[in-house]
């Protein structure tokens, strides 16, 4: 996972990593943990917020923490962390592109708010916006289907 997210130019703090977790870097990107990990939750993507070196607040981390233990539990292998790194860049472009259309967090977590009708900005935008969200999170399912699920024997 690492080695995918360095093929992609994306920063990890330590310039990778010695065990299965990665501190993805997002101030680079002119991003942050909270509203990536905001976005990854609606695709159903698990990850955590995570400070870096030279955060000023923990409250607006500018890190992300990925973790590969859940996932090697499930089955998967290096070229499916490929994949996995693929739906997360594509969180971060929609987590930029709704980043510039608000301000702050409670903006931000409005604005991808399916229940918010009243948002004035760009509607159509907006739409096309939480389009992709419903897209990628199918995308995601689909993938992750293809894993067994430890502990379910159906699964």
């Amino acid at each position: 996972m690492a080695n995918a997210l360095l093929q992609k130019g994306c920063t990890l703090v330590s310039g990778g990593t010695d065990n299965h977790l990665v501190l993805w870097d997002l101030r680079t990107m002119h991003l942050d943990g909270a509203r990536m990990e905001w976005i990854c939750d609606m695709c159903n993507i698990t990850v955590n917020k995570n400070t870096c070196p030279g955060d000023k607040s923990a409250l607006n981390p500018g890190g992300l923490r990925l973790g590969a233990a859940a996932l090697t539990s499930r089955s998967f292998r290096e070229e499916d962390f490929v994949k996995v790194v693929e739906f997360l860049e594509r969180a971060a472009q929609i987590a930029l592109r709704v980043k510039d259309q608000t301000k702050t967090l409670k903006e931000f977590r409005d604005y991808l708010s399916a229940n918010d009708d009243n948002n004035n900005n760009n509607n159509n935008n907006r739409h096309q916006i939480l389009t992709e969200v419903k897209k990628l999170k199918s995308e995601i399912e689909t993938f992750s289907s293809g894993f067994p699920m430890p502990g379910l024997d159906d699964r």
